[in-house]
């Protein structure tokens, strides 16, 4: 006999994967599930049409009621939760494309799902070489379709989102350059015209773009936070408490950042000791070299320090950022495997040829940044943060949390992981505790900005003067601000979520032993944390933990 939930659940993944086929490969795509029968749609690119994204609207809302039928006659916690977390992605997907529209006006997603999915049909096993050409070829052909359906769909664009799509752009053709020098011979006709008419539909972007007044981005205030918090990210935590949460981690990181300042130097302020820090033992290694060895340390030390009984052996290969990408993504990033399959890698992406695009002066002052907090950036960004993360997650057997992520329970984790470097005594020196704070205190910053703006419980001077005490100039202060109002809800995914996890840590840790409660927090999915604590209390009562 069939189980209607588990049929549910195959065909709301293969839907989504066919719709969305490179926004579900990627990890780009938040909102999105990775939906692993997209790997079936190599040769095809999202469809963009305003009338299919309706469609599609539409459709999940009846996944929703589907659900909530499902749920009205379960009585078992662990199907209960799988489709709480069915609805609570569809929910993330509805806020994106029916609250927020941003395929209205952010052409970087139809610049990211091109390039993208190029780079997939590039890069992604392939059975024989004939295949691997087909779909490139069939992507670059989709490509001026996709960029028609932009045109067609944006009517404003804001000032930042114009600025980065006209920046990427050019990173878009350099990268097509690239192709054309590595892959393509003279005889290979086909590839040589795919290549030209995703030159040409660039051009016509590009100009298409030229004609666009771009609007303030404080006139493009999108409201969907209390939407997102509560049903995508299903937190119990209302908007005040999140930003009472922020608030108190500010003021304790202040304060230790003063003590911390008055035990190294009393003569400086802590701005100044954390600008002037420059580890000895790494200032001439080059960034990548630096990276890779912090990355094999990490490795073998949360190995004998209670993480053996995860894999940790999931391949991850540092490099530098994709040329498309490098004026889109931070100067460090993690871009996930999107399968088990083990000749797919986890990628740690590193911007660090910066003159060109930042300045001399800039791209220092990020080398800097780079070095000083490489321990606490490469422990957020692979062991034990985002790498482990995501290592465990594609191995999971149940398939509704083998493929859905959630933006709470990802960076939650992944600024937790940080702080298990300072608690295990793998950071023991005073200026290294200064430099954590300051990482922290920026969090919260960001956190309290997020959910502040939006409710009116801080005003914009107050917003600056936060940025500003992190660490930041008053210009790099708005440009930040302006880009977090841009996305609502996603800031406060860092301070928020290791709050819930050291919440739940604090109730079953010392019960579980930290080994077993990191295994069966990782092990359980990236769940609503209201669902963790009902699953750990059924844990507790069954004495299988």
């Amino acid at each position: 006999m069939k189980d209607p939930q588990a049929e549910l659940t195959v065909q709301y993944f293969d839907y989504l994967a066919k719709c969305f086929p490179v926004m579900c490969a990627s990890d780009e795509f938040h909102f999105l599930p990775r939906a692993e029968m997209a790997s079936q749609y190599y040769d095809q690119l999202d469809n963009l049409d305003r009338h299919r994204i309706h469609e599609c609207l539409s459709t999940l809302k009846e996944f929703q009621n589907r659900c909530d039928l499902m749920a009205a006659h379960e009585t078992d916690l662990e199907k209960l939760t799988d489709l709480e977390l069915l609805k609570a992605n569809a929910a993330g997907i509805l806020i994106e494309l029916e609250m927020k529209e941003s395929w209205r006006y952010n052409p970087l997603l139809y610049l990211k799902i091109a390039f993208i999915g190029l780079d997939h049909a590039l890069t992604k096993p392939a059975s024989e070489a004939e295949e691997k050409e087909h779909r490139v070829l069939a992507r670059l052909r989709a490509m001026p379709r996709l960029l028609e359906q932009a045109m067609n769909n944006i009517d404003s664009v804001p000032k930042t989102y114009h600025e980065a799509a006209l920046s990427m752009l050019t990173d878009c053709k350099d990268y097509l350059t690239e192709i054309s020098k590595r892959d393509a011979d003279a005889s290979d006709r086909l590839l040589s015209e795919g290549l030209q008419q995703t030159w040409s539909a660039l051009d016509a972007f590009r100009k298409f773009l030229g004609t666009l007044s771009p609007v303030p981005d404080q006139q493009f205030v999108v409201s969907a936070l209390e939407a997102t918090l509560n049903d995508h990210f299903r937190s119990v935590r209302s908007l005040p408490e999140v930003f009472q949460i922020a608030d108190d981690e500010w003021r304790e990181n202040l304060e230790q950042l003063k003590k911390l300042q008055a035990n190294i130097d009393p003569g400086k302020s802590w701005r100044e000791l954390y600008h002037a820090y420059s580890p000895s033992d790494v200032e001439k290694k080059d960034t990548i070299s630096l990276y890779q060895h912090e990355i094999e340390r990490l490795g073998r030390f949360f190995r004998e320090h209670g993480f053996c009984s995860l894999d940790l052996n999931a391949s991850l290969e540092l490099r530098e950022t994709p040329t498309y990408l490098r004026s889109v993504r931070s100067s460090a990033s993690f871009s996930a495997a999107f399968s088990a399959d083990v000749r797919e890698k986890d990628f740690f992406y590193m911007t660090t040829q910066l003159e060109e695009q930042r300045g001399k002066e800039a791209a220092e002052s990020v080398r800097k940044r780079l070095h000083r907090e490489y321990k606490f950036l490469a422990a957020h960004e692979t062991f034990p943060g985002h790498h482990l993360l995501d290592t465990v997650r594609r191995k999971l057997k149940n398939p509704v949390r083998r493929q859905i992520e959630s933006p709470l329970f990802y960076e939650g984790w992944a600024y937790y992981a940080e702080s298990l470097l300072s608690e295990y005594g793998y950071v023991s020196n005073p200026i290294e505790y200064l430099v954590d704070c300051k990482r922290r205190l920026w969090r919260a910053a960001r956190c309290k900005i997020d959910v502040g703006l939006t409710t009116d419980m801080l005003a914009r001077k107050d917003a600056v003067r936060l940025v500003t005490s992190a660490g930041f100039s008053p210009e790099e202060a708005d440009y930040q601000i302006d880009h977090f109002q841009l996305n609502p809800g996603y800031q406060l995914c860092y301070s928020l979520g290791r709050y819930e996890i050291m919440q739940l840590r604090e109730t079953y840790g010392m019960k579980m032993g930290l080994e077993q409660f990191h295994r069966q927090l990782l092990e359980g999915g990236e769940l609503p944390f209201h669902f963790i604590q009902k699953r750990f209390k059924a844990l507790n009562r069954s004495g299988t933990e």
